[in-house]
């Protein structure tokens, strides 16, 4: 497995087009090297309450492995390891299902701290954008209103990468502890 440092080696063309297409781009580009993170957050609301919790939860380890949850009656978002996506279906079924519901990316890289060593974010995203970056991707990305925005995506591969993701039964998570 290689180590997060070997995977920015490998990678360092990819890159100087990235950086380059940063700059064309604006000043609050970033460069994307790594994405560590992606999630389908839900809010909802029972009895008058407003409850929050993820049906999809993957972290990539920054050593070559995939972890991660994913709720049974949800688990169409994810095609493989390497495709993570929510479809306009699957959107519009979640948002029947919740009263919202939000895409969340974590991308690190040398840009996401102030002083210019590795650093990360995790925010919103739009679903596109969500489906358009996958894990072993580098991206251009810039943050407005506390969300990302890709703007440009280099394509990695993950096909040495191991990966754990287990599902659970989003029903019985889901339970009211009150209501029994």
């Amino acid at each position: 497995m290689p180590s997060r440092r070997e995977l920015l080696a490998t990678s360092g063309a990819g890159l100087i087009g990235i950086g380059s297409a940063g700059c064309l781009l604006g000043p609050n580009t970033r460069s994307a090297e790594l994405l560590q993170l992606k999630a389908i957050s839900v809010k909802w609301r029972h009895n008058g309450r407003s409850y929050g919790d993820q049906i999809l939860q993957l972290m990539f380890d920054g050593e070559g492995e995939i972890r991660g949850r994913v709720a049974s009656e949800y688990k169409s978002v994810i095609s493989s390891p390497s495709e993570v996506t929510a479809s306009a279906d699957f959107h519009d079924d979640s948002k029947s299902d919740f009263e919202a519901v939000k895409y969340v990316v974590g991308f690190c890289g040398s840009d996401f701290n102030s002083d210019d060593e590795w650093g990360c974010r995790n925010t919103k995203i739009s679903r596109e954008d969500f489906n358009t970056v996958q894990f072993g991707d580098q991206a251009a990305v810039e943050v407005t209103d506390n969300q990302f925005h890709v703007h440009d995506v280099q394509s990695g591969t993950i096909s040495d990468w191991d990966a754990d993701i287990n599902e659970f039964e989003w029903s019985e998570k889901r339970d009211y502890p009150n209501e029994k």
